[in-house]
């Protein structure tokens, strides 16, 4: 039966499915370990009944994470049981926050699982490139230049010849204006498609064990109509899904939640994807009406490799199996799966092992092992086999025990026997079995088997396996297997196997990760994560950039350093900072007692510099227990709808001792808005800082301020500012300084509109924004200008403005040493009483032109409002010296008497 066949035929069945259809909303996600109920019971059997006489396979090459065409990948994956893989050359690491304050490789890791929480809906996997995002990009030049164009290709080649795709999706090869990282992974793409299969290039990749692989068929699009290009329907209705494919993929694109992905889902009969062929292998000829037109996508294609016989038989049995599919028993098609089964691996215990240099040969195997596979799968959903592995604790540190539990449960409708679950630990770790045994089970029957752990005396704490050496590098660096570097994150460090007989006596097996289980009372349901090693001790120190300022005399600065016990048992830390000589540390050392996993201390250290300190030093934190010495920390990723995810960094604090002068008797407000360490730079100033709440900004006395700082995209994030917004600029004419840091096109709305791309982003005849309605006059809006070379020279427009010269002169070298951009969303203001006073122009002809709205300032009656397109959050956090200039002034002005 054609895959087409069966999707019309499941059509019969569709009150029943849509009984026993689960709605899927985004919130469905929360726990991201367990199986989607799209892969469960009798929905997951009909989509993986799909899968099984279908061989082709699908690769879609992207820049970043959100650039996936969810509604196509849905149709592919879930709709037309096609392999479907995206390899995304970077994690999205130079991108904006919408729902933290993680940046960099952390925002990286969030984006990642983001990724992998969207794909979990399309029903694809997921490869990476080791590139690293550096920002917002007008040249792909540049692109490659940092990304190293032939290090990026490498990386393209080595997906394509793993994966052996026949079709190749890629973005545009050309478009205007910026995003150029689009274009460059698009030329990758197209270079990779004759790359992969000449043996010449990057030959050590073959020496590995990777075989030449030419592809079928290459397209560009996915961001819109192209001419000549083929348009493929996502918003079609699927019986077995309870929606169209458009509807699902935007229930998986509402996974992006830190890049502010719209929750609204999909008008269920829109969605269209349009692609236009780019290269072929052999030369296209003809009129296509779809990507796979001409790929053998059926089981056919193995009919040179292997014997006839057994070819049909596994034919009929997948059809048998197709045809026996009742979603009120699908226990119906356990007979014909397991006799499937048998065929698959008979195929293969034929199969001669193929050559290194045998691409076909490899290719055939590869695909029946993955055929075996899905038979495997869909196996267990027709048996109704389950199985759960639950542990007693989700972060362990060496040497300590602990307990694991793993339940197989039959809710089918036949006998199954359980022959064994083997715990599958990583090396070092001890596993014992402790209670329960093998046995038959009879329908809504289960056992349970217990076991006990030691981990390891010896570990790698679990983290990404990727990482940075040289902050100024775009390229990560693999710290683990080799076997990992195109994954999104190592495998679990513990899984269980369950082997057992079900129909026809045929062997087959069901993994699941262990997985710690509690209640996410701050959201609702079960949270659930993976088990993994951690050190005993966690080191963290606070602040992680201190600020000295030279001409100030109170020059002790407070640290905070947090010592996490991890282990089960009591254990004692003495707890100490080093520094450079000269700088005075009280007290020198602390002791600290951890009764319980989990358990914290603060030990607080007074640091004074030397007399005539200047520039940088380090400061480290160190702990010293029994066990030995600890001088790191890690830190949570941790969102309700993506699996938490560990990251590490060593206990250490930049000391700057920095030429900032900051006028005594000034005092900030701050409206925290979507996470920003501005706060925390103003501070380190020797600034008052006072986190203003919504009572605060309702009826808080805010004349003990004397300026105001709302964070980067706070009119997005805090109903409340723009609720008393009046309020706050009626403090403002009476002598207050309201400093605004950027914030995106919904700055120029007055409330948010419910469409699907979340804001209207209406513009007015003349091409612009509408005025904004939260700033002091008409004439200004927020743009999309922006300024992405971090090093582009600055103008001073007005030289002897206050801001630019009290108390600090600002120049040039205030801007030296920025990172990633210089600013963006800058303000497009019209009306006179804006006074600009900084441009900018980057050296990229996609993005010409002088721009203006880095930095602007209005007169409200006594007070003023200020503008600050420059990206200061990224500068501040980064340890920039200017920044921390640019913030005294903007923050130093004070209130008329």
């Amino acid at each position: 039966m054609s895959c087409a066949a069966f999707v019309t035929r499941c059509a019969s069945s569709t009150a029943v499915v849509a009984a026993l259809c689960v709605l899927l909303r985004p919130d469905s996600a929360r726990a991201q370990l367990a199986r989607l109920p799209l892969d469960r019971g009798a929905i997951g059997l009909g989509l993986a009944l799909r899968r099984l006489p279908v061989t082709a396979r699908v690769l879609v090459v992207a820049a970043h994470p959100d650039d996936e065409p969810s509604g196509l990948l849905v149709r592919l994956a879930r709709g037309l049981g096609v392999r479907t893989a995206q390899l995304t050359l970077t994690r999205g690491e130079g991108g904006q926050n919408e729902i933290g304050t993680e940046l960099g490789e952390a925002l990286g890791v969030l984006r990642t699982e983001e990724l992998l929480a969207s794909h979990r809906y399309a029903g694809t996997e997921l490869f990476f490139g080791r590139s690293y995002e550096f920002g917002y990009s007008f040249s792909v030049d540049e692109t490659f230049e940092k990304w190293g164009k032939d290090a990026a290709l490498s990386d393209v080649v080595r997906v394509v010849r793993a994966f052996r795709p026949d079709v190749i999706l890629t973005a545009p090869l050309e478009a205007p204006g910026g995003g150029q990282h689009h274009q460059a992974a698009g030329r990758l793409a197209s270079e990779a498609f004759r790359s992969a299969a000449d043996p010449a290039r990057f030959s050590e990749q073959l020496r590995a064990g990777l075989a030449p692989w030419q592809a079928r068929k290459i397209y560009q699009g996915g961001f819109g109509p192209l001419p000549g290009a083929l348009i493929i329907k996502t918003g079609v209705y699927d019986p077995v899904l309870g929606m169209s494919w458009q509807e699902v993929g935007s229930i998986a694109r509402a996974q992006h939640r830190c890049q502010g992905a719209s929750q609204l889902k999909a008008d269920p009969l829109s969605g269209e994807t349009h692609y236009a062929l780019l290269d072929s292998e052999p030369r296209a000829s003809g009129v296509e009406t779809d990507i796979l037109d001409g790929i053998d996508a059926s089981l056919q294609r193995f009919a040179a490799g292997v014997p006839a016989d057994d070819l049909e038989q596994l034919l009929r049995r997948v059809e048998d199996a197709q045809a026996a599919y009742d979603p009120r028993d699908p226990s119906r098609a356990a007979a014909p799966l397991a006799s499937a089964l048998d065929a698959a691996r008979r195929i293969r215990a034929q199969l001669p092992r193929p050559a290194s240099s045998d691409a076909a040969g490899l290719d055939l195997a590869d695909r029946l092992a993955q055929k075996e596979r899905d038979i495997e799968t869909a196996l267990a959903l027709a048996h109704g086999l389950a199985l759960e592995v639950v542990a007693d604790d989700d972060e362990v540190v060496p040497g300590q025990s602990f307990a694991v539990t793993a339940r197989a449960s039959n809710q089918g409708a036949s006998l199954v026997h359980v022959d064994d679950v083997i715990l599958q630990a990583p090396e070092g770790w001890r596993v014992r079995r402790t209670a329960g045994e093998a046995r038959t089970l009879e329908a809504g029957h289960g056992l349970e088997m217990r076991f006990e752990v030691r981990v390891g005396e010896q570990v790698r704490y679990a983290q990404p396996h990727w990482h940075r050496s040289v902050p100024t590098l775009f390229r990560y660096d693999i710290l683990d297997s080799p076997a990992f570097e195109t994954l999104a994150f190592a495998p679990p460090e513990l899984t269980a196997a369950l082997r057992y007989s079900g129909t026809g006596g045929v062997h087959a097996s069901l993994e699941e990760p262990a997985l710690f289980r509690y209640e996410g009372r701050w959201v609702g349901g079960e949270k659930q994560k993976s088990v993994r090693s951690v050190p005993l001790i966690s080191l963290s120190i606070t602040p992680e950039i201190a600020v000295f300022p030279a001409a100030t005399k109170a020059s002790k600065r407070e640290f905070k350093v947090e010592v996490r016990g991890q282990g089960r048992e009591p254990v004692t830390a003495g707890v100490r900072l080093k520094a450079p000589p000269g700088w005075s540390m009280e007290p020198k050392q602390a002791a600290v007692t951890l009764r319980f996993e989990g358990e914290e201390a603060v030990v607080r250290f007074q640091v004074s510099p030397p007399a005539g300190a200047e520039g940088e030093a380090v400061l480290r934190a160190v702990a010293t227990t029994p066990q030995g010495e600890f001088r790191e920390g890690f830190t949570r990723i941790a969102y309700h709808h993506i699996e938490e995810r560990n990251i590490y960094k060593g206990a250490l604090a930049r000391l700057k001792v920095l030429d900032v002068k900051v006028p005594a008797g000034v005092s900030v407000g701050y409206v925290m808005g979507a996470g920003d360490e501005v706060a925390n730079a103003i501070f380190q100033l020797g600034v008052p800082v006072t986190f203003m709440t919504e009572a605060g900004l309702a009826t808080g006395d805010l004349s003990r301020y004397t300026t105001i700082v709302t964070g980067i995209r706070a009119y997005q994030t805090r109903s409340d500012l723009r609720s008393y917004h009046q309020r706050l600029m009626k403090w403002v004419a009476e002598g207050g300084h309201l400093v605004v840091q950027y914030n995106k096109l919904d700055f120029n709305e007055l409330q948010e509109r419910p469409v699907a791309g979340g804001f209207s982003g209406q513009r007015d005849d003349s091409g612009r924004p509408p005025d904004s309605p939260w700033a002091p006059y008409p004439g200004a809006s927020v743009s999309t200008n922006r300024v992405t070379d971090e090093t582009a020279p600055i103008r001073f427009l007005v030289p002897d403005h206050p801001l630019l010269t009290t108390p600090n002169r600002l120049g040039a070298r205030d801007f030296e040493g920025w990172v990633q951009e210089r600013g963006t969303y800058f303000l497009d203001a019209r009306d006179v009483r804006y006074r600009e006073l900084l441009s900018s122009a980057d050296p990229f002809p996609l993005n010409p032109g002088d721009k203006r709205g880095l930095l602007v300032e209005a007169q409200v009656g006594n007070g003023t409002w200020t503008y600050v397109g420059l990206g200061l959050f990224r500068q501040v956090a980064a340890g920039v010296d200017g920044a921390y200039r640019i913030l005294a002034n903007l923050v130093a002005r004070p209130r008329p008497r």
